[in-house]
């Protein structure tokens, strides 16, 4: 009897410890919020306009105007709050704390490079603290969660993208919160997120904590996802030292991507070209990678070739990487590159990086500029000069025109060359050579052309032979090991020579290769033109996008 009383007067206090605990006024200033296009997305009443779990039984409900939440929700699948529309670019403000803690968690130090602190030996470094642990999932993927927890660190840590090894290292750096900003438990702490295209930007408390920083492959849109974390053990009957112990309250939404937003901000802001450590990085008008043309070679690279003047990296709409750089197992690939491996002029030369068929010492593709000579927020287009030396005397002297848009579907980048020799240079016939795109290959890639998929064997690298056929474009896309699915796309141009493709699925290469039908010369100081669309996407091959593109294109 005296343990029923014991439990019945705790359970009363614990739940009189919440109602006060949410009895507190807010302070933000709603109206103003109202004023500013944002609309609430918690009526503080009830749970109207959310996804309650299936077989929940109350865990989730409302107390004295807050969403409380006691980690013990009783459905069978997923147990967080939902909500019942998607966003896709918004600004979000919310309020939230822990109840109280759960208990005492191990806790690591994460290094700003996104790792974990280790000892001498290699083990990480924990320490026992108190901890609660929830978080806000954007676009209804935990990919993209954003951590609330009691970690030294602080709330605002992305762990799907710090914790994901095969995402680039400024991706993983930049999901750790810059600084902590988190009050101490039982007090209100707000968050503002900013979600445009794969941008993300959190403010805690006022603090910028993840700074545009870049979610690659998050999805276009999806709910907002308040989570549920740890709960009872049923082995132990003990509250596990990790468990969604919060409340949240004052929820608004502003949406961004409402057609009379979107175009005033994408009207006033046009693509950018920006250096960064190893060339230049090309960005859409809201701040998103298009591609980096690289002009030097990291000193920790693999890269074979003596040569890098290429594009890499080169992403899709939504920021996921599509091509690949001195891979091990053809260390001179770099990116999107054009070269040619058996070269005849004064002396034979091997720009590509290959070194089978001639010389590749003294031979390198050296960059004078890249410039940017028109932008707008509509599109983009760039002046590169490279000039092609053998032992300090050029060769060829290029001149790269890039022009990049943005098209429903993906990137639209059209490739103009002019190659003018100092002298006359002959590229000898072989299976490949010229515009060669390394795709990525850690996934289940397909080739498709004009008529649909492609079931061709590989080409021989010795077989001019054995190349694919002339067409219009062919496609190469993959679905990634790591979830997306993501192409590339070569349109050949009419005015190009006779091309046939060196399409090699082993290796994801995509080759237009104008030397295979047989030898080329270009004449001195008469400039030789080549053109190539590249179209990069999210998702299955665009067919008919690709149709229409390259119709565009060879009419051009």
């Amino acid at each position: 009897m005296r343990k029923a009383i014991l439990i019945a007067a705790v359970t009363l206090m614990f739940v009189s410890c919440v109602a006060a605990l949410a009895a507190e006024e807010p302070k933000l200033d709603k109206e103003k919020f109202l004023k500013e296009g944002f609309v609430p997305l918690f009526n503080g009443k009830d749970l109207t306009g959310w996804k309650v779990p299936q077989g929940d039984n109350g865990h989730w409900k409302v107390v004295a105007g807050v969403i409380d939440y006691d980690a013990q929700s009783e459905a069978k699948g997923n147990k967080n709050l939902w909500t019942k529309e998607s966003f896709g670019d918004f600004i979000l403000h919310i309020e939230w704390r822990f109840k109280r803690t759960s208990g005492l968690y191990p806790m690591p130090t994460i290094l700003p490079d996104g790792s974990l602190k280790r000892d001498a030996g290699g083990k990480v470094i924990t320490q026992l603290r108190p901890n609660a642990d929830s978080g806000i999932l954007l676009r209804g993927t935990g990919k993209a969660q954003i951590n609330i927890w009691c970690w030294p660190v602080g709330s605002g840590e992305l762990w799907g993208y710090r914790n994901d090894k095969s995402m680039p290292p400024e991706v993983r750096a930049a999901a750790v919160p810059k600084v902590r900003a988190d009050k101490p438990v039982g007090e209100w702490n707000a968050f503002d997120i900013t979600m445009r295209g794969e941008r993300l930007t959190v403010v805690l408390n006022g603090k910028i904590v993840i700074d545009n920083a870049r979610l690659p492959g998050v999805p276009k849109s999806g709910p907002i996802v308040l989570q549920h974390h740890g709960g009872i053990n049923k082995r132990t009957g003990e509250m596990s030292p990790a468990s969604s112990l919060i409340q949240f309250r004052n929820i608004y939404i502003k949406r961004l991507d409402d057609r009379d937003s979107s175009a005033a901000r994408k009207s006033l802001r046009p693509f950018t070209l920006q250096p960064d450590e190893y060339g230049m990085v090309l960005k859409t008008p809201d701040g998103r990678t298009v591609f980096s043309y690289m002009t030097k070679k990291p000193a920790d690279t693999k890269l074979a070739a003596n040569s890098v003047c290429c594009f890499y990296p080169l992403n899709t709409p939504s920021g996921e990487r599509v091509v690949d750089f001195a891979p091990s197992d053809h260390p001179h690939h770099r990116g999107v590159f054009l070269a040619w491996h058996s070269m005849k002029g004064k002396e034979r030369a091997d720009f590509w990086g290959w070194g089978e068929w001639a010389p590749t010492k003294g031979r390198v593709i050296k960059n004078r500029s890249v410039k940017l000579v028109e932008s707008d927020s509509a599109h983009a287009k760039l002046e590169v000069r490279n000039d092609w030396l053998v032992e300090d005397e050029v060769m060829i002297d290029e001149l790269l025109e890039v022009t990049a848009r943005e098209e429903k579907g993906g990137y639209v980048i059209d490739l103009d060359y002019r190659l003018t020799p100092t002298m006359d240079v002959t590229l000898d016939q072989t299976a490949f050579g010229g515009l060669c795109v390394k795709g990525r290959k850690e996934g289940k890639g397909v080739y498709t052309s004009p008529g649909g998929a492609v079931k061709l064997p590989p080409p021989h690298h010795l077989k001019p032979e054995s190349d694919w056929p002339a067409a219009e474009w062919y496609d190469y896309t993959i679905e990634l090991n790591s979830g997306p699915t993501v192409g590339v796309a070569v349109l050949d141009h009419p005015d190009n020579p006779p091309t046939t493709w060196h399409n090699l699925a082993p290796i994801a290469m995509v080759n237009p290769c104008i030397v295979a039908p047989g030898s080329v010369t270009i004449k001195e100081n008469r400039p030789f033109h080549l053109r190539y669309r590249l179209v990069i996407h999210d998702g299955l091959t665009p067919v008919e996008l690709l149709k229409k593109l390259s119709r565009e294109w060879r009419a051009h």
